[in-house]
């Protein structure tokens, strides 16, 4: 398979690299457009004003100064590669990405921009940012799995798999869950109208998916690894329905 890979933890990030060694393994042939910096959190923004600096560090892979989802616009609509791809993978993300996080993923915007243009796409995601094994295991998951999982997408949307660290090789289908943090903001500094803050972190509290799946949260704290479809515009899909109806 052609694949491009692309994160948001930036193109020298042990995720992405270790998940381009499997691969490769595997027989694909890997392309690589991804953040030249971290851009975790960032979400789904994109540089709409100004200029956007795409580097090839070696054959048919560049760091890009932008976000993820830039990395996806700016490699498709400049037709950076000389070839179409497959699937575009995004991942894997030092953290999980489960529930409504999708939402500020950086991770999750590669995949969901990819689905947008019509691609087959998948992030991936792993609970502990440094466990070398738990890369290993979710790169080989992936690659063992991955014409099945490529079967199961649907036009216009993405795959979100999470590892947890006690990972044994099974997964279950997920549905999407809540997680509520009850951060504080916290005042660090104050020199005249000028004010410093910082979230201060808390306890999350989690709340099932309202489908007949399990959310993905509570399967990944059970010990298996999640598997969800996502649709990127829901509330969308529905409305069309309706006015079908």
């Amino acid at each position: 398979m052609n694949i491009l890979l692309s994160n948001d933890d930036g193109y020298t990030a042990e995720g992405i690299r270790t998940l381009e060694r499997v691969l490769s393994s595997y027989g694909h042939n890997i392309y690589v457009s991804a953040p030249d910096s971290e851009q975790s959190g960032k979400s789904h923004a994109m540089t709409i004003k100004g200029r956007v600096t795409v580097t090839e560090y070696s054959p048919h892979h560049f760091h890009v100064s932008g976000t993820p989802a830039d990395c996806i616009i700016y490699s498709h609509r400049c037709s950076l590669f000389p070839v179409s791809f497959d699937v575009v993978i995004s991942g894997i993300n030092h953290g999980y990405n489960l529930s409504t996080d999708i939402i500020y993923s950086g991770t999750c915007a590669a995949a969901r921009q990819a689905a947008f243009y019509g691609m087959k796409a998948i992030a991936i995601s792993v609970e502990e940012r440094d466990n070398l094994r738990l890369f290993e295991a979710a790169a080989s998951f992936l690659c063992s799995n991955l014409d099945y999982f490529l079967s199961l997408i649907p036009v216009g949307t993405f795959m979100n798999i999470n590892l947890p660290s006690s990972f044994d090789g099974r997964y279950e289908a997920a549905g999407l869950g809540e997680i509520v943090y009850n951060d504080s903001v916290v005042v660090r500094e104050m020199n005249g109208d000028r004010r410093i803050l910082e979230i201060e972190h808390a306890d999350l509290e989690y709340y099932p998916s309202g489908t007949s799946y399990r959310a993905d949260h509570e399967i990944c704290h059970s010990g298996l690894a999640s598997v969800s479809i996502i649709d990127p515009v829901p509330a969308l899909s529905a409305a069309m329905e309706n006015l079908k109806a």
